[in-house]
């Protein structure tokens, strides 16, 4: 279903026939291929909320190690924001689990190895993004976490692009079609535009919406005083 947020490849690649005039819709794998890179380009800018998924769920087994993501939406770099282990599967300030940095969680292990935390760490052996949870969550026990995603590579032009304004995604692969055709110019001023309509949804994303407030106050410890957290 098309939204003001999800749109097909097909719908890309109009509006990239159209820019270079075109009288139909070009559907080579070219361009569905700068589609898809314009497409992850635009998601590893920023931590986009239209990029988060929350309250996903695993059973614990009594290891360490958890795969977060899948090929459908694999997560992207630095990208877990919470984790909770509960056996009733709650989500509970009692039950989150602190994200640490490796060297940081390490610390800490060899501090106390009974010290609540989860990291995140790369398996290049199996292509994934995983968690290592401290202590093991037991065979009991409900992880339920939430990250964010980055799009898997596009190769139909049936699946989905997820942008605020998809003309941003068409003149990004526009120019590196121009690109690929000599046409540097074009590309550079097709890329130019293309960071401008990015820099305004950066921009608004940053601000709050109508009748909403933000508001800033002092990170607290482990321990509940005032003052900066470890993080």
């Amino acid at each position: 279903m098309a939204t003001n947020l999800s749109h097909t490849v097909e719908t890309i690649l109009q509006i990239i026939s159209d820019l270079r005039g075109e009288s139909s819709t070009n559907t080579d794998a070219n361009r569905i291929r700068a589609v898809s890179r314009a497409n992850q380009d635009f998601a590893r800018r920023k931590l986009w909320k239209f990029y988060l998924l929350l309250d996903q769920t695993k059973t614990g087994d009594a290891t360490n190690e958890y795969t977060i993501g899948s090929a459908t939406n694999p997560m992207r770099y630095k990208g877990l924001t919470e984790v909770f282990v509960d056996s009733a599967g709650a989500t509970e300030e009692s039950d989150r689990i602190r994200i640490l940095d490796y060297n940081v969680a390490k610390q800490t292990y060899n501090s106390s190895n009974t010290y609540r935390f989860v990291y995140e760490w790369y398996d290049s052996a199996n292509n994934a993004w995983k968690m290592h949870i401290n202590p093991a969550p037991k065979a009991t026990e409900t992880i339920t976490y939430s990250f964010y995603w980055e799009p898997p590579t596009l190769t139909a032009t049936t699946d989905t692009v997820i942008c605020p304004n998809p003309k941003i995604i068409a003149l990004l692969a526009l120019s590196q079609l121009h690109d690929g055709e000599d046409e540097k110019d074009l590309g550079i001023q097709e890329k130019n535009e293309a960071e401008m309509l990015i820099g305004e949804i950066v921009g608004l994303d940053n601000s709050p919406a109508v009748n909403q407030t933000y508001s800033v106050g002092t990170v607290s410890n482990p321990s509940g005083n005032s003052g900066y957290g470890t993080y």
